[in-house]
């Protein structure tokens, strides 16, 4: 992929698709080919994405049932459930910690959503219920809201590894060994011997060890380890074939890969490291013309957070190195990928509080694009998963990285993009070399069961044209599009004429040839 500056097109307005938008300079057009006879490698990767408990998943909620009719029509493998400390009545099934006379189990808010989730996807399954209950670390109690929908990010105030009163890992391997019969074996004999019948017995592919942990208790990548082998080798003692998704890390996957991924810094006796998990969230403000440069081209990858879409790249090769040297076996996945934007200065992303209205329309497709800009540099490093960030956001529970929209109850571009990118590409591809002579497009053309296909992103805030003749010299072609003409639609379907489209500011394509 050849990346060159071009041009700046000038007095775009931002809003939707009945603006005027200056036609790009035919002596600006972006050059694209494809040889489809040179196969540089077989796509592995499954595009995906993670639904979070929160206040939308209550059954009781509008957004309930448009939320999981998305999720169901989006159709995704090895969809994630993640049940997140913010909302902690749907996290955390033991509330208080065990006396010698009675326990606090209660699955009221967390059974719900679970039978909802393998309801509405198929393929594989991969589940995170990874906080520590705060009875498991010596600080004060919190008193948890009453309301399961509510917000509650002081659950983990003041938990560090420091404090955790078995640093070992076996309480939490306990806890979590029981979190997993109740799923898949039906109930479990909690800590006094009493039987608690569930009937569940769900098929779990994948169970996350912790998420975050640097961030959300801030445990350090020793404490994690220990963690870890604690907790897998207890759930593999219950099941055998269930593989363990680690160390969801954003920002410190470099160093902790380095520790994590040496044997001999795991018990005797552990799991091998099937799996080690990356995320990114990059950082960006409420200003189109900033985008091009955060989202998609800082070079900056040392940051301990929000890298790009290329230094972001550039993290994962890191990573895959230091996996080649420590544990070839091991597989990267990148399981939670999107965008904070911030649309006050300073303000912390997930807890940020502006509603759904207050983001520029063209932030969705901005956000999208960011994403299937780093789904082609997963096709092309072999990474076998890549997951959007995530279903539902709103105020308080990170809104920048929303897939719907919760006003209109509707899956927004963000959604689309991703709805674009599984219903045309999978493992099994065929990925050939392809070039772009512009900076601002990035482009993948794939041999896929439905044909030779051209897989384009525009990362400017403005319109790019895009000659396709040297990928399809001749014969009528279409487009599928997501960009602000197709808003909160489907992606839309337009006929090429003369081999050159242009792509609004942001926009997704996928060219193929006419049948």
């Amino acid at each position: 992929m050849c990346r060159k500056t071009v041009f700046l097109v000038t007095g775009l307005a931002a809003l939707f698709v009945a603006q005027a938008f200056a036609a790009p300079d035919a002596n600006d057009t972006a050059g694209v080919s494809a040889q489809w006879r040179k196969v540089e490698r077989k796509s592995k990767t499954t595009p995906t994405t993670q639904i979070l408990a929160h206040a939308y998943t209550l059954r009781n909620d509008p957004m309930h049932d448009p939320e999981f009719a998305a999720l169901r029509d989006l159709g995704t493998n090895d969809t994630r459930l993640q049940l997140w400390f913010s909302v902690t009545r749907q996290a955390v099934a033991e509330l208080k910690a065990p006396t010698a006379t009675e326990t606090s189990w209660d699955f009221t808010w967390i059974d719900p959503l679970v039978e909802d989730y393998y309801n509405n996807t198929t393929g594989k399954h991969h589940i995170n219920m990874g906080t520590i209950p705060r009875w498991m670390f010596n600080v004060p109690d919190e008193e948890v809201p009453i309301n399961p929908a509510a917000s509650f990010y002081a659950y983990t105030d003041g938990t560090t590894g420091a404090l955790l009163k078995d640093p070992s890992g076996k309480q939490f391997a306990d806890y979590q060994v029981r979190l997993y019969q109740w799923l898949t074996k039906g109930g479990f004999k909690d800590e006094l011997g009493k039987y608690h019948k569930s009937g569940h017995h769900y098929k779990i592919d994948n169970w996350g060890v912790l998420n975050e942990p640097d961030f959300e208790n801030h445990i350090t990548v020793e404490q994690y380890t220990k963690i870890w082998d604690a907790v897998a080798t207890a759930i593999h003692k219950v099941d055998r074939h269930v593989q363990f998704f680690s160390a969801e890390v954003s920002g410190a996957e470099i160093p902790w890969a380095q520790y994590f991924l040496d044997v001999k810094n795991h018990a005797p006796g552990a799991p091998p490291v099937r799996y080690f998990c990356i995320h990114n969230y990059t950082n960006g403000n409420n200003d189109p013309s900033t985008w091009h440069d955060s989202y998609f081209v800082h070079p900056d990858k040392n940051i301990s957070d929000g890298a790009s879409a290329n230094a972001f790249g550039d993290r994962v090769r890191e990573v895959m190195k230091i996996r080649g040297q420590l544990s070839p076996k091991t597989t990267i996945m990148l399981d939670e990928l999107g965008i904070f934007d911030l649309v006050k200065p300073g303000e912390e992303s997930c807890r940020a509080d502006e509603p759904y209205s207050a983001y520029d329309p063209l932030y969705w497709n901005a956000n999208g694009a960011n994403w299937v800009d780093t789904f082609i540099t997963a096709e092309n490093l072999g990474v076998p998963l890549i997951s959007m960030s995530q279903f539902d956001g709103y105020a308080t529970q990170c809104p920048s990285i929303s897939m719907m929209d919760g006003d209109s109850r509707k899956p927004n571009a963000h959604y689309w993009d991703l709805y674009l990118i599984s219903h045309n590409f999978g493992p099994g591809d065929k990925l050939v070399a392809t070039q772009s002579t512009s900076a601002d497009v990035v482009a993948q053309g794939s041999v896929t069961s439905g044909g030779r296909k051209l897989l384009l992103i525009n990362t400017q805030d403005h319109p790019v044209a895009v000659s396709l003749a040297g990928a399809f010299p001749s014969g009528s072609l279409r487009a599928d599009v997501v960009d602000q003409q197709s808003g909160e639609q489907p992606p839309r379907t337009d006929s090429i004429s003369g081999a050159q489209l242009t792509l609004a500011p942001f926009a997704v394509a996928v060219v193929s040839q006419q049948q």
